[in-house]
């Protein structure tokens, strides 16, 4: 994405065609939302690179051109239309298949009857929708107050949960509204400012909303996660399969944070873990030798210098080493055209599974079979939870939320040193 030719889109001054029919009333130009209480407004992307999007509303509604100024559809309730990109302006289309002439960007459409909520592609969503021309399609973004983002994201990351549970509901709450303002962008910088996938925080709109959810986001309101007077960006994942990491451990590159230190997730006076209901607190995947060749093949050059003469064909898989929470710190990846290392998250990248999944985890240990020639026959990877292990443990704080923890107590013990406040 061309950041700096997008940027410059929501500030491009020029001549403009007529508006289209349906009217022609002037509103002011892209600005920062606030919600009702104060609170800011996210920038969404819901979609990257769409070739075309579906919008509409379920009561009246309005498409404007220039990022606001300027009307180019009165929409009714269940009435949609069409955009597409014309090179670098847009175009709205009519369901009967009328487009309008080519208009400068960024069009937003906003609800405008009490009550309304607009749709993309049938989806309902909140807030205001703005979509710019980039060169690879349509960048689609659903601009939002942080509290109403949250009802979209909260139950698709914590999963679907019981009212005994509202604990640990709450706990994902607090750490997802910290990561949304630990993640605001500079406008000078980007168009948005999360997206809504795995990347960032899967978000999905109304389409995602709970009545249990939703209460745990209103309970929590406005409360974050800070350091040192600071909102931290409170990373989390599905399982830590006992015992959680600190970022260097697994991310390449960054730095350790004191509140991300490695947490012990088993429950007192026991051999088990707090996490252990979770689908994937152990695991296994087994690689035949044509699996595993065909995924170092295809992934391991993103990751390590490849000779000119290619990967080669693997001739053993090594651990070298652990980190302080047991985790494998990195391992070795023999072929017959050399030798490469793969440290932290990369493996996970690298074996893969036949269908493109990643690893599970880098909390795993290595078993080799070999053929009668002497040759890597099958590699079982055996390994304890899902995802990065750094920060929450989810499937942990729902089985303290079980025992009877409160939220704050549940994310002080993940987020070690950290205060609940309210946001500024």
């Amino acid at each position: 994405m061309r950041r700096g030719v997008l940027a410059a889109l929501f500030v491009a001054a020029g001549a403009y065609g007529a508006t289209a029919a349906r009217g022609a009333t002037k509103r002011p130009a892209v600005r920062s939302v606030r919600s009702v209480d104060g609170g800011r407004a996210l920038r969404v992307a819901i979609a990257t690179a769409a070739q075309s999007v579906t919008l509409g509303g379920t009561g009246e509604w309005r498409l404007y051109d220039r990022g606001g100024d300027g009307t180019l559809v009165r929409g009714l309730a269940g009435e949609s239309w069409g955009v597409r990109r014309d090179g670098w302006r847009l175009r709205a289309v009519r369901g009967d298949g009328v487009p309008t002439d080519a208009r400068q960007g960024p069009f937003v459409a906003r609800p405008t009857a009490l009550g309304a909520l607009l749709t993309v592609n049938g989806k309902r969503y909140r807030g205001e929708i703005t979509l710019v021309a980039t060169d690879s399609g349509l960048l689609v973004i659903n601009r939002l107050p942080v509290e109403e983002y949250l009802r979209g994201v909260v139950p698709l990351e914590i999963g679907k949960r019981q009212p005994a549970e509202r604990a640990a509901i709450e706990a994902q709450a607090v750490a997802a509204r910290s990561y949304a303002y630990a993640h605001f962008a500079d406008a000078s910088r980007a168009l948005y400012d999360v997206t809504g996938g795995v990347l960032d925080q899967v978000y999905d709109g109304v389409e995602a909303e709970s009545p249990l959810t939703d209460a745990a986001v209103d309970a929590t309101r406005g409360l974050v996660l800070r350091y040192g007077g600071r909102v931290i960006s409170a990373p989390y994942s599905s399982s830590c399969g006992g015992m959680t990491a600190a970022a260097t451990e697994v991310w390449q590159g960054g730095t350790d944070q004191p509140y991300l230190r490695a947490v012990s997730d088993q429950i007192p006076g026991t051999t088990r873990a707090y996490c252990d209901p979770a689908p994937r607190f152990s695991w296994t995947r087994t690689f035949q030798r044509s699996e595993l060749n065909a995924a170092v093949q295809r992934y391991l050059r993103a990751y390590v210098t490849v000779p000119g003469n290619g990967v080669g064909t693997v001739q053993s898989v090594e651990i070298a080493g652990h980190t302080p929470s047991g985790r494998v710190r990195a391992v070795l990846v023999v072929t017959d055209h050399g030798q490469f290392t793969l440290r932290g998250n990369e493996m996970r990248f690298v074996l893969r599974a036949p269908g493109g999944e990643i690893l599970n985890s880098t909390y795993f240990s290595l078993a080799a079979e070999r053929d009668g020639d002497g040759a890597l026959g099958r590699l079982t990877v055996s390994g304890k939870g899902y995802g990065h292990g750094i920060g929450m443990c989810q499937w942990g704080a729902i089985g303290r939320a079980r025992a009877g923890q409160d939220f704050r107590t549940i994310l002080q013990t993940y987020y070690q040193g950290t205060t609940v406040e309210m946001v500024d």
